[in-house]
């Protein structure tokens, strides 16, 4: 975890990180690892400001791409900002921003950056490249794959566009729906099953798995 305000209660400094070591659900508690031994125990609706993530080894090298997964105002990068790699050590990293600054980083500050050799549509909007491949899966809902989100993928393409999918039959309908209306529908049948009534057994029945939403 990230505090991103820290506190003062804790001694915690804006910024730090720390690895959460025991969660105790019946009581609401926290215990984490601020660095050096130090362990605190917290309630974590009392302290507001910190971000979670889970760390998972990468591999980088010169000359890769990387993604940035997480702002970083005193490098002046966004959330989702691409770079390439030029020169990599264990100690401190250049990296080439897409706009042409260059970045000269200890590499024990680069925490929240991934592989770029893809993105999502909602990271690669306001970006522009020769050549798009996208990847549909007409299996997901309409909050995933639909008539925006297909748009956004395609208009970040200069020169050329490959469309990869499980079902070719249907894609057309696929990206044919609406995210605002599927979302209107979902929004009604929650209202429609905000109160439940517990029935005597005989008049209950069981649902198998298939007969779910699957969302």
């Amino acid at each position: 975890i990230r505090f991103t305000r820290g506190s003062k209660q804790f001694a915690i400094a804006k910024g730090a990180y720390a690895h959460v070591e025991k969660v105790d659900r019946d009581a609401n508690m926290l215990t984490i690892d601020t660095g050096n031994g130090r362990r605190v125990q917290y309630n974590p609706v009392r302290l507001f400001g910190v971000e979670t993530f889970r760390e998972e080894l990468r591999v980088f090298g010169q000359g890769d791409r990387i993604q940035f997964r997480s702002p970083d105002r005193a490098l002046g990068v966004a959330n989702g900002d691409f770079a390439t790699i030029k020169t990599l050590d264990a100690h401190r990293a250049v990296l080439c921003l897409d706009n042409g600054k260059e970045l000269s980083v200890a590499s024990d500050r680069l925490r929240h950056i991934d592989h770029g050799y893809a993105s999502t549509s909602h990271s690669a909007q306001g970006a522009t490249v020769d050549r798009v491949i996208v990847d549909i899966d007409t299996r997901l809902s309409a909050e995933l794959v639909n008539r925006k989100q297909f748009y956004v993928s395609i208009s970040r393409a200069r020169t050329s566009i490959t469309i990869y999918t499980d079902d070719r039959g249907q894609l057309p309908r696929a990206l044919n729906r609406s995210r605002e209306k599927s979302m209107a529908i979902e929004h009604q049948i929650c209202v429609r099953h905000s109160a439940f009534t517990v029935l005597p057994d005989e008049q209950r029945h069981t649902l198998n798995r298939g007969h779910g939403m699957r969302r």
